[in-house]
């Protein structure tokens, strides 16, 4: 393992990921586990990072590749809490607010901090989503840039010249899910399937000047009226949230606009021709930045130390 030079872990609620990275940035070998934060009994969260990346480390207390954790890991129920930095925020101002750790084994950690936001209307916050967008600086370049980071609770950003400025949270995918499991609109959608057509008629609804609140009971409504197939009511109502995302996320973008989506495909695919619908073109990169926002992170830390 004479090549590593950092083994980054991207541990959140649902999944780990850990990649052992050479000196230039480049994945030499990486792994996933499920084994969020949620899943682990009695925090043993040692237990579980030397499971998964026990045969990558050294003896403890000899020389050792830098070790970074980021996402939900450094939060009030991970392993180490590491409070949040305050926006804007750059990579370097993220190093300086890591929290050096050690296991009971004898290994150096340090734990990436998250990133808030507060002022007299809202207050938010994110923890890991910092770091795949600081992963994909260099495909960005320089300027400002909208990123959007679609998931259970999306993430909206504005970055300007490396530096994350302003971010929002939209709680579309637990919202969906809350809707599903409990509310009446989930005994029509337990019987659908993913529809296209569905999905369409959702996004068109979203841009409805009543707004989306004004259109959720037509998930349950159509299918009793048919007006809307039972099959098309799950897709129906994900179009009506993620069209009301979009809409409200991308209000004051100007058309010809661009929007960089980040994240697992099955999620990218549907925002990109959905915010495309807005007249605001679209550039998707992998879901894998998260690895490389370590690395960076482990290069300032270097620095630091």
């Amino acid at each position: 393992m004479g090549d590593t030079a950092v083994l980054a872990l991207d541990w959140g609620t649902t999944r780990l990921r850990a990649f052992r990275m050479a000196e230039d940035g480049s994945i030499l070998e990486q792994r996933a586990a499920e084994a969020g934060i949620r899943q682990i009994d009695d925090n043993d969260f040692e237990d579980v990072f030397h499971t998964v990346v026990g045969d990558w480390l050294p003896p403890a207390r000899q020389p050792s590749p830098l070790i970074v954790l980021g996402g939900m890991i450094g939060s009030r129920q991970g392993w180490f809490e590491t409070p949040y930095v305050p926006c804007p925020a750059d990579p370097i101002r993220l190093a300086d607010h890591a929290i050096a750790a050690h296991t009971d084994s004898g290994h150096a950690l340090w734990i990436a901090p998250g990133l808030s936001l507060t002022s007299e209307s809202r207050a938010d916050v994110m923890r890991g989503e910092e770091l795949q967008i600081f992963g994909a600086l260099d495909q960005l370049g320089p300027g400002r840039h909208l990123i959007c980071l679609p998931g259970t609770h999306s993430k909206w950003a504005l970055l300007e010249d490396g530096i994350i400025q302003d971010f929002r949270t939209y709680m579309t995918g637990e919202l969906f899910d809350v809707l599903r499991r409990h509310s009446i609109l989930g005994t029509t959608i337990e019987h659908a399937v993913w529809s296209d057509t569905g999905f369409q008629k959702g996004l068109a609804a979203s841009r409805s000047e009543a707004g989306p609140f004004a259109h959720l009971f037509t998930a349950r409504a159509g299918t009793l009226l048919d007006t809307l197939p039972v099959e098309e009511s799950g897709s129906f109502l994900s179009g009506l949230l993620i069209g009301s995302e979009i809409a409200s996320a991308t209000r004051e973008l100007a058309e010809g606009s661009e929007v960089c989506i980040i994240g697992n495909p099955d999620l990218t695919d549907l925002y990109t021709p959905a915010v495309e619908q807005h007249g605001i073109r679209c550039h998707q990169l992998g879901e894998y930045t998260g690895a490389y926002g370590l690395f960076r992170l482990a290069m300032g830390l270097r620095e630091k130390c």
